[in-house]
């Protein structure tokens, strides 16, 4: 009676783990690395790869038949959202407090 109802959550909260991990993916990409040192975390290359490996595990982990695995029922797929959660949540707050576009200390304007 339940099972089409479960399914179907599963696989909602499998392609939103998904779609959080490719764009955790583009936020661990679009800052500098001197970010990610002046923000005291591991470096651009290890968050990168990262969630990398979160996206791909995402989406090989999908249940049919949109993919071949088990939605997050699987223990790759909810590593892999530990570490989504994980860069949202903590790496990504101090990423933006340290990468603030704008003028630099050097640059002249103003009055």
């Amino acid at each position: 009676m339940f099972g089409p109802l479960q399914y179907w959550i599963i696989l909602i909260i499998a392609i939103v783990t998904l779609v959080a991990a490719i764009a955790g993916l583009i936020e661990a990409l679009r800052p500098p690395a001197s970010a990610y040192v002046a923000a005291g975390k591991r470096t651009k290359v290890f968050w990168g790869s990262i969630m990398a490996v979160a996206a791909l595990i995402a989406f090989l982990t999908l249940p049919p038949p949109l993919g071949f695995g088990s939605g997050v029922l699987s223990i790759f797929s909810l590593a892999a959202l530990v570490a989504i959660i994980l860069f949202f949540v903590d790496v990504r707050p101090k990423l933006k407090e340290h990468n603030r576009p704008g003028p630099t200390r050097n640059e002249r304007g103003g009055w």
